[in-house]
């Protein structure tokens, strides 16, 4: 039997969402009203009596029925939701939305709520789409021009810059008129590339010895930009390939967070909505239908790769972070150990989840971790 709400009943289901009406009962409600005179009264202060000390039916008589009954009804619906949901046997996701629909002084109060059903969906052959990405083979050499392009950068990054301005000259430039001043340091000629300008970078014994080092570097990067695409690639492809309806009331609960924190950003920096639509070349509704898709898409990826992780059973020991989290240590100092174990234990699964769709570690053996 419910103790928190009474009289249920299913008015909607449609779309992935269902919503009830349902009472919160009058004796509860009595029952909240009263603790809450009861609180008000511990620091209530009236002449001719001492703080504190004014009787309650008093008190009563100074505040808004009307408000303590609505804040009772308030304090009331998260027990009354976790029943709802225990007793109904829903499977939710997001948050449930709660409105009060009928409020009177001495009787129940009637609210909605709606809630997004977790989704069902068909998962498509993921380690197939995985492996069949990660076998493909992407040229990943790095030619002559290529180390030569990089050597003109570190080049031009340490050219000698011409520091002795004028006056007049750091005027004309403050006022934007440097544009020949620019070109100049852009076309400078660069330092010759000898044996004694590449030992500034390293150890390195000789021009023969800078370009190898350049050469792996530039190898490595590229093998790292190459699995990036690749892992982003096998994500969209097995989104793409998953069958699944993302319930209207998850995105919109998503989409008013966004809304908030976009608008706020806005007010940051100094710029009104108008400013910033006219600068995107957007308008409300074409800026409003792209923020929407992308967190539709952010949705479902979170889903789908979650429900793959569950199938998979793919976790992360508290070994596994302890050993990854000394890493993190040194490269964020000033983060928290709590933050630091949730990053970690993200990493780590995320790490097992990729091994896992690219055909590694078969056996179910630990990510090695750096």
């Amino acid at each position: 039997m419910p103790t928190h709400y009474e009289n249920l009943k299913k008015i909607n289901e449609k779309d992935g969402v269902i919503a009830f009406q349902a009472d919160i009962p009058l004796a509860i409600l009595e029952k909240n009203i009263g603790e809450a005179v009861i609180r008000e009264a511990a620091d209530f202060a009236l002449p001719g009596f001492r703080k504190g000390k004014v009787p309650e039916h008093i008190v009563r008589q100074h505040i808004s029925e009307m408000d303590l009954l609505e804040d009772a009804a308030h304090a009331e619906f998260r027990d009354a939701i976790r029943e709802i949901i225990a007793d109904e046997k829903l499977s939710i996701i997001g948050a449930p939305q709660v409105t009060i629909t009928k409020i009177a002084l001495k009787n129940p109060v009637t609210f909605t709520a709606r809630f997004a059903l977790y989704p069902e969906f068909t998962l498509p052959d993921y380690k197939k789409i995985g492996r069949g990405i990660a076998e493909r083979k992407e040229p990943s050499g790095v030619d002559e021009k290529d180390i030569d392009t990089a050597i003109a950068r570190i080049q031009k990054m340490t050219a000698p810059r011409e520091d002795r301005e004028t006056d007049t000259e750091k005027e004309k430039n403050a006022k934007g008129s440097g544009t020949e001043d620019e070109d100049k340091k852009e076309n400078a000629p660069l330092p010759p590339l000898t044996d004694d300008f590449v030992k500034q970078f390293g150890n390195f014994e000789n021009v023969a010895a800078f370009r190898a080092e350049v050469k792996k570097q530039l190898e490595q990067e590229k093998e790292t930009q190459i699995k990036e695409s690749k892992r982003e690639e096998t994500v969209k492809k097995i989104m793409a390939s998953s069958k699944i309806k993302i319930p209207a009331l998850l995105i919109d609960e998503e989409f008013y967070d966004f809304m908030e924190r976009r608008d706020a950003e806005l007010e940051r920096a100094g710029m009104s909505l108008e400013e910033y639509l006219k600068e995107i070349k957007k308008t409300e509704n074409e800026l409003e239908q792209e923020e929407r898709q992308l967190i539709e898409d952010r949705i479902k990826m979170s889903l789908v790769m979650g429900e793959i992780r569950k199938k998979e059973s793919i976790e992360a020991t508290e070994d596994e972070v302890h050993k990854y989290i000394p890493s993190l240590k040194y490269r964020y100092p000033d983060r928290s150990e709590e933050d630091m174990h949730r990053t970690a234990e993200a990493y780590i699964i995320q790490e097992k989840l990729f091994d896992m769709l690219e055909g590694k570690n078969e056996t179910g053996d630990a990510v090695p971790l750096s």
